[in-house]
């Protein structure tokens, strides 16, 4: 019990070693640490030795990974390969065998309550020490692209599917995406010709992965939106804007190549393909996001929820919940600006 309030209370990412836990302290600890919601501004990490090689090997049950993955899973909690410290992970867990090191870890992932946190901040509380840094740059201010480049490519998945939500938001990222695998290109270049990286350019370099597959999937994702009618009124009168550019580039190119007899018949069933797509953009009915659908307006309604059952409850209030419905009117002041 004392160890799960220890974890709680935690401002930073903790390493614990769980080494003559049995399943059901192991169950205990779990469900005292993680069952409800930690108060904090951010994602806090939490690395649980479970197992490792010859030389510590008696201080873990080999069932310890499992004990670990029964514990959470009954708690609400769901094992992911990809999860990292990020808010779109809470709720996640994953196993990691560390063969440098010769151990096995649970990473765990909590839910966070985010309003909590900030009812209960005093002003100068902004205590950054010890806070994750790539690049010189926190995960909070990362460029989405940079923090969609170093996360596996199941959490890019989730990633743009919470955060990017309409056609556009998902174009702008397929963008910038594209120009960091070309910068990636261009530090394996420069190494191959024994130029230096900065420390900012190798850990990004290091970091990266599986950017090329993420950039197809973006593709993917884009396609099945235009094919599925899922563009705005703008968003298609761009993307007609764009395609009817690159048309009069290929009609020019085609023409200059016919003019010193050169062939063109691949450029001019490319002419064909993308002059059916402009059709097809232009014959398209815009979708009209409806505003109960966004995203925003959601959350900020679901914490309104919340706050109403504190209000409600006959209850004698406690501190903490005084300070939540302290935030109210910081609430109800944007949605009533997004809601017009």
């Amino acid at each position: 019990a004392a160890l799960g309030k220890t974890l709680r209370a935690a401002k930073d990412h903790e390493d614990v070693d769980l080494g003559g836990y049995g399943q059901s302290q192991i169950s205990d600890l779990f469900t005292a640490a993680f069952k409800d919601p930690i108060v904090s501004s951010k994602m806090i990490g939490f690395r649980f030795t479970v197992g490792g090689g010859k030389k510590v090997r008696q201080k873990y049950g080999d069932d310890m990974p499992k004990h670990c993955r029964m514990a959470l899973q009954a708690i609400g909690f769901e094992e992911d390969r990809g999860a990292c410290a990020v808010m779109e992970c809470a709720g996640c867990f994953k196993y990691q065998h560390d063969t440098d090191k010769d151990l096995k870890f649970i990473h765990v992932f909590p839910k966070i309550d985010t309003a909590a946190a900030a009812a209960a901040a005093a002003p100068g509380d902004d205590d950054e020490d010890g806070e994750i840094k790539v690049g010189g740059m926190s995960l909070d201010e990362l460029p989405p692209e940079h923090l969609c480049a170093i996360v596996s490519l199941e959490t890019f998945s989730k990633l743009y599917s919470k955060q990017c939500t309409s056609f556009s938001q998902r174009r702008a990222l397929l963008k910038a995406l594209k120009e960091l695998a070309a910068r990636i290109i261009g530090f394996e270049e420069r190494m191959t010709n024994m130029q230096s990286l900065t420390a900012a350019e190798e850990e990004l370099y290091n970091t990266a992965q599986d950017v090329p597959d993420k950039v197809t999937e973006l593709e993917k994702s884009l396609e099945g939106m235009m094919s599925g009618g899922h563009l705005t009124k703008t968003e298609l009168e761009a993307m007609i804007k764009d395609l009817k550019e690159k048309e009069d580039q290929l009609t020019l190119l085609i023409a200059t190549a016919q003019s010193t007899g050169k062939k063109t018949d691949r450029q001019e069933a490319g002419l064909e393909a993308l002059r059916g797509k402009i059709a097809g953009l232009q014959a398209m009915t815009p979708t009209v996001r409806k505003r109960k659908e966004d995203r925003e307006i959601l959350t900020l309604w679901k914490q309104l929820r919340d706050l109403k059952a504190i209000e409600d409850s006959k209850q004698l209030l406690s501190v903490a919940e005084i300070q939540k419905l302290n935030v109210k009117p910081q609430i109800e002041a944007p949605l009533a600006q997004l809601e017009g």
